[in-house]
């Protein structure tokens, strides 16, 4: 993420200098020089981890200038909160307005995809599927998890929970720690819970609910001190 805002960084200045040699370049300047400031100030604050000044600053910095690098980081700091939909749109504001290589659009048609998968799974609480694979231990795991899905979409979170950790002693998959994280909510254990979501993000670090998990840590961390 540093390397693409700082890239940015590199394009506004080329555009402060360009803007120079256009009509009008007087009236611009001031906007402009806004426009670099908030985007400077949003990328210090997204590396402070204060997403949210980040996202603030940099739509900001978008109104002022719609250019397609904007709104690209724009949607790189929504994704990181896990705000879904903004994330979206922007990311398609860069596809249509910008001239990505195959390379990038196939990235971030990547990423769209991602989000709006983890916006359903939000909406279905747990993953219901995991991912294809040929390894027979995964595909052991595998009748383990659909059946703690099965489990769990019936309310019974304790049964839910003995077989995602069946599942997850064949293939610790992060979808199946995800899962178990959940599932130890329902049943009031909020420190494994905790534990669950933390081993999901160390083996899936640039998981699109990312933003979505650390706000759960905190909420959970947050209880569990009353």
């Amino acid at each position: 993420m540093s390397r693409l805002l700082a890239t940015l960084t590199l394009a506004v200045a080329l555009f402060t200098s360009s803007a120079a040699y256009t009509s009008g370049a007087l009236a611009q300047a001031p906007n402009v020089r806004r426009a670099r400031a908030l985007f400077v100030q949003g990328q210090q604050a997204y590396e402070a981890g204060d997403f949210a000044q980040a996202a603030e600053k940099m739509r900001a910095a978008w109104e002022l200038f719609h250019t397609p690098a904007l709104a690209f980081n724009v949607a790189r700091v929504y994704e990181r909160m896990s705000e879904y939909d903004p994330a979206i749109r922007f990311f398609r504001m860069y596809l249509h307005h910008g001239q990505p290589t195959d390379e990038e659009r196939a990235d971030v048609e990547a990423r769209i995809t991602a989000l709006q998968e983890a916006k359903r799974r939000q909406r279905d609480q747990v993953f219901t599927v995991l991912p294809p694979s040929g390894d027979e231990l995964t595909n052991e795991a595998r009748t383990f998890f659909l059946r703690g899905v099965a489990m769990f979409n019936r309310g019974h979170f304790q049964a839910a929970m003995e077989a995602f950790t069946a599942a997850q002693r064949f293939a610790p998959l992060p979808e199946i720690f995800y899962n178990m994280a959940v599932a130890a909510e329902r049943l009031h254990s909020l420190r494994d819970a905790m534990d669950y979501y933390r081993e999901y993000l160390r083996v899936r670090p640039n998981a699109p609910d990312r933003g979505h998990v650390e706000r759960e840590i905190a909420r959970l961390r947050r209880e569990r001190r009353h």
